[in-house]
């Protein structure tokens, strides 16, 4: 059965084709979220993503704040992240949408045809943190946006994005000083964005200004993220952790558009990680075991496994996220440091049953004073053995 069979006015026709451009252009420029089925991440790090997103465990110095505050009191001196931009497409598949709807020649339900299975993915963001011992502020941004088409037979389109800029405010206490510490972020976030199921009669006679409308979705809403880190002074430095994401449900008020923009699911995690410094890197592998609580969602999208070669200058990356392999490279260049990722997320309802494979780059400029030494340092494996003795060489 050909899609949009049901032969539409000419005017209808024109319509949906210039709907679906609005539609498109909307996508790419709002950096929206992605459809139901995809777990809906709150912040990631490029650094994280290249090694699995297991990062519970091993998170540190701004990234703390977002990923577990009960790290932020084994932080030593002060760590300025000026900025951090990254910016991500998931590669031949936005390729494949954006030439099949730019072939001359074909009729719309042609090009519509040609995209069922197919996704557009893209995603930007950046924060700046300053973080002390036991202590952290962040000022951050970041979007998303997706879009899928499915169903031959009764033709739809996914369209899921979010934009969030805010605040967060983190503090820990040393339960056990130097072994355990508990930590808590505070953020106010500022959120557009929706999750809106676009079926075939909407596609016939599609009402731009009420898309418009849905994309307007805006709100104002307030998170928790709870974190327990417990790290055993030894040779292989073995960590601990439990942390609570977005505590109870973060939810925003309605500020603009038809209504309140998707409220951001609590995340329950567990993880744990070795740091095994040797003359010339410190290898450090990961595990995470994310969203214990919810009952929805497949074992395999919750397993998460990570390893990090941080060698001097260059770190490598591998991991398993949601069912699939990942890999990352850092280059630290003393005050800049560069990052790159590429991980699968799964857009079906459990691992293997719908990949999409996503490519992200990150620019971090962070400067530093660690202990006895002032440092120009990036992101790229900051908390390498390695790398701080090659600093403490120089």
């Amino acid at each position: 059965m050909r899609a949009c069979s049901a032969s539409p006015r000419p005017a209808s026709v024109g319509r949906g084709r210039f709907g679906l451009w609005v539609l498109l252009i909307s996508c790419a420029l709002s950096m929206g979220r992605t459809q139901a089925a995809e777990l809906m991440e709150s912040y990631t790090s490029v650094r994280a993503l290249g090694m699995g997103n297991a990062f519970t465990a091993v998170a540190e110095e701004g990234d703390a704040l977002f990923y577990n505050p009960g790290s932020l009191c084994q932080v030593s001196g002060f760590h300025w992240t000026m900025m951090d931009p990254y910016a991500g497409v998931n590669g031949p598949q936005a390729l494949d949408v954006v030439n099949s709807m730019t072939q001359s020649g074909s009729s719309f339900v042609d090009k519509f045809n040609n995209l069922y299975g197919k996704s557009i993915w893209v995603g930007a963001g950046a924060k700046t943190s300053f973080v002390l011992p036991c202590m952290g502020i962040a000022a951050y941004g970041q979007g998303n946006a997706s879009m899928s088409f499915a169903n031959p037979a009764y033709p739809q389109i996914m369209l899921a994005y979010n934009v969030d800029y805010g605040v967060a405010l983190g503090g820990g206490v040393p339960l056990i000083p130097g072994f355990v510490s508990l930590g808590l972020t505070a953020r106010r976030v500022n959120r557009t964005g929706t999750n809106l199921p676009i079926g075939a009669v909407t596609l016939a006679q599609l009402d731009t200004d009420a898309i418009a409308a849905q994309l307007k979705r805006r709100g104002t809403g307030y998170a928790l993220d709870v974190g327990l880190s417990a790290t055993i002074p030894s040779p292989v430095k073995p960590t601990l952790a439990f942390t609570v994401r977005n505590a109870g449900l973060t939810t925003f008020n309605h500020e603009e558009g038809p209504g309140a923009p998707p409220a951001a699911e609590p995340d329950m995690a567990i993880g744990a990680s070795l740091s095994i410094d040797s003359l010339i890197m410190t290898i450090t592998p990961s595990i995470d075991y994310r969203y214990i609580d919810r009952t929805d969602i497949q074992n395999g999208k919750k397993l998460h496994l990570g390893l990090e070669f941080d060698l001097p200058l260059l770190t490598l990356r591998t991991g398993y996220y949601q069912g699939y392999y990942t890999a990352g490279v850092g280059l630290d260049m003393g005050v800049l440091a560069l990052d790159a990722a590429t991980y699968g997320v799964e857009l079906g309802e459990y691992p293997g049953q719908l990949e999409d494979r996503r490519y992200v780059a990150q620019m971090t400029i962070q400067i530093g004073l660690d202990g006895s030494f002032f440092s120009l340092s990036g992101a790229s494996g900051t908390a390498g053995g390695a790398r701080r003795r090659l600093k403490q060489r120089r």
